[in-house]
């Protein structure tokens, strides 16, 4: 990954300097209702495209239930090789399912929108196309590919389960920092390396504790989907 495509990841990735990379047990799975988070995307060295902003619909719709049809129940990193490299991969994201989280920002240019809780939590959602990606790496090495030209140590990543819109899982990895500020930051990333494009999740919260619930409330909503 080039110099250019490095500091656009790490600008976009780390909240802040991190001061330490934490083992803290996020969320294991977040099928029903129990899952994990949110934030942005790397670019390439020459420039990313940003995917049209999550938008909220009706969960009863036809073109929902269209979108929920054209995914697969689960998506494997292994099941990344299948994908179309015409494909566009989402988050179903609807606003009024996420209680005490209100929509405070939004970047067209990135493809991401921001969210604020009353407890201070900051989550950032996004989806990007990002134009550097080797469609014959793999979508795991693609993933990993993305933290370690952060600064992120490959061997400390964890495995997160986000819901699919047909009621499956996908596969993503993800770290827990606390930052020197004080803060905490979770980050949650899922590469899909044929169609060059990152779904990312970033949750920074004031305090340790408040991470896994915070985080917790945006994975469970934040649905993929396959366009």
């Amino acid at each position: 990954m080039s110099i250019a495509t490095r500091t656009i990841v790490s600008r976009t990735i780390a909240a802040s300097t991190v001061a330490v990379v934490a083992t803290l047990a996020l969320v294991g799975c977040a099928g029903g209702d129990d899952a994990p988070g949110d934030r942005r995307s790397a670019a390439s060295t020459t420039k990313s495209t940003a995917s049209p902003s999550p938008k909220s619909t009706p969960t009863a719709s036809a073109e929902a239930e269209a979108e929920a049809a054209a995914t697969p129940t689960n998506l494997t990193f292994e099941d990344g090789a299948a994908i179309s490299p015409s494909s566009l991969p989402a988050f179903g994201l609807e606003v009024s399912a996420l209680g005490s989280w209100t929509q405070s920002g939004e970047d067209p240019t990135t493809g991401s929108r921001e969210y604020t809780n009353a407890d201070g939590a900051v989550a950032t959602i996004t989806q990007q196309k990002v134009t550097d990606l080797d469609p014959n790496a793999g979508d795991r090495a693609a993933t990993e590919r993305m933290f370690t030209a952060a600064g992120y140590p490959a061997d400390r990543l964890e495995e997160q389960l986000l819901p699919t819109m047909s009621g499956g899982t996908a596969q993503f990895l993800s770290i827990a920092t606390q930052n020197t500020d004080g803060t905490w930051s979770a980050t949650v990333v899922r590469a899909f390396a044929k169609p060059g494009a990152a779904l990312i999740v970033k949750v920074q919260t004031p305090s340790q504790e408040a991470l896994r619930p915070d985080l917790h409330d945006i994975l469970v909503h934040a649905q993929v989907i396959l366009t």
